[in-house]
């Protein structure tokens, strides 16, 4: 038989893991580590690729794949056997002591969640250490996460911090992270220089192989000159470049502000609108940032009313009617009537569809959507009124729709 038969039926057992997704994760989820455990068993008893017969018999001549089978089919009842614990855990454990990795976090699966077999918290700890200590980096990130939250093992602070520090040792990066986060509270300067130092070593190894958001954080750490290397704002304006290109949009973000402000890199404001317009195309709520950073001319960039309407004006395009009024109103405070009017004129074409589209229940007096549509076509339609003939923008837009609302 296939030895990918025997270990499917507990592949869901270490699904999360393989997956990423840490027991500590799966704890504050609300136990759903319980489902895929289930969800593994009865896959594994559904698994047709070979007879009973068959895996009985190599599981009584010592084969530690087909024990693990076997004993997963008598947790579930399945394959034409009955549900028997006393059986399920005699070939888990037969399984176990042939070295069977599996089986040994299966019965710490199951001595932990106390539902097949009565709880055992001592056998639950020791099969899932024998586990841990012959798998790889993720599976002692598991355990340890498991000691940290007390998922299906007694919390104990040591144990979780010995097997994430064995985990974080062979290479695995949410282990690193943990380290971190767990020196940092506890003040252990030595330590946290260490694991600080390896994890930049990490991101930096990502950031060759061609990881934008790995570049973004070798880049901040290369600013700052902490967690891990040294200050080189050469370096780091390089990596935020890389990873602008990449199409980051932090990394974009800050490249084109360091052109639009002349700090880091030389003052370019063509470049700064190159590197804007990358972030307009990737999300267009950035156009009323760069809006209002023209608008308000703080943090080094110029104030320019032109720029900030047209960066407004773009965002607008594709936004709701409240930004478009807004947008009118600054034409006209701004006293181009033109612009003001063109787009008080397609905020009426638009309304006027969309009420027509309604049909029937245009004329329901109780249909919210068509009462708030029409209260938008006579405001939109006075505030033309009133631009056309050539009135001065009121000094308050809120004050001045509520006006309008209120005379509607």
């Amino acid at each position: 038989m296939n030895a990918c038969v025997y270990f499917f039926a507990v592949f869901c057992i270490c699904a999360a893991c393989a997956n990423g997704q840490s027991i500590g994760e799966l704890a504050k989820a609300g136990g759903k580590a319980n489902t895929g455990i289930s969800a593994g068993v009865i896959k594994a008893a559904n698994t047709p690729a070979e007879s009973l017969d068959s895996i009985i018999s190599k599981a009584s001549a010592g084969d530690a794949n087909a024990q693990l089978a076997l004993g997963s089919y008598y947790a579930r009842g399945e394959r034409g056997l009955p549900a028997d614990a006393a059986k399920a855990v005699e070939w888990l454990e037969k399984s176990a002591n042939g070295g069977e990795k599996a089986a040994m976090a299966y019965l710490g699966y199951i001595y932990g969640e106390g539902k097949l077999v009565k709880r055992d918290m001592q056998k639950a700890v020791k099969w899932r250490e024998a586990a841990a200590k012959i798998g790889d980096a993720n599976d002692k990130w598991s355990l340890g996460n498991a000691f940290l939250y007390g998922f299906l093992v007694p919390k104990d602070q040591m144990k979780a911090l010995h097997w994430i520090t064995l985990s974080a040792e062979e290479g695995n990066a949410d282990a690193v992270v943990k380290l971190i986060e767990i020196h940092t509270n506890l003040k252990n300067g030595a330590e946290l220089e260490k694991w600080n130092t390896v994890f930049a070593k990490m991101q930096l190894d990502a950031a060759n192989k061609g990881n934008a958001v790995a570049m973004v954080a070798v880049a901040d750490k290369l600013m700052s000159g902490n967690k891990g290397l040294p200050r080189n704002r050469i370096q780091a304006i390089y990596w935020y470049k890389k990873a602008a290109d990449a199409g980051n949009v932090e990394a974009i973000d800050k490249v084109a502000k360091m052109y639009a402000k002349g700090r880091f890199l030389p003052k370019n404001p063509e470049k700064a609108q190159e590197y804007f317009e990358k972030l307009a195309n990737t999300d267009p709520s950035y156009c009323f940032k760069i809006s209002a950073f023209y608008g308000e001319g703080k943090d080094g960039f110029p104030q320019d009313e032109t720029k900030s309407l047209e960066w407004y004006a773009r965002g607008a395009q594709n936004s709701d009617v409240t930004t478009k009024m807004y947008l009118i109103f600054k034409y006209w405070k701004a006293g181009d009537t033109k612009n003001a009017v063109k787009w008080c004129n397609d905020v009426i074409e638009d309304t006027q569809k969309n009420i027509g589209a309604l049909g029937e229940q245009a004329n329901d007096t109780k249909n919210v959507q068509a009462n708030m549509l029409k209260q938008t076509l006579q405001t939109a339609k006075s505030m033309l009124s009133d631009i056309s003939n050539g009135r001065d923008a009121p000094a308050d837009p809120n004050a001045y729709f509520n006006m309008l609302s209120n005379r509607h």
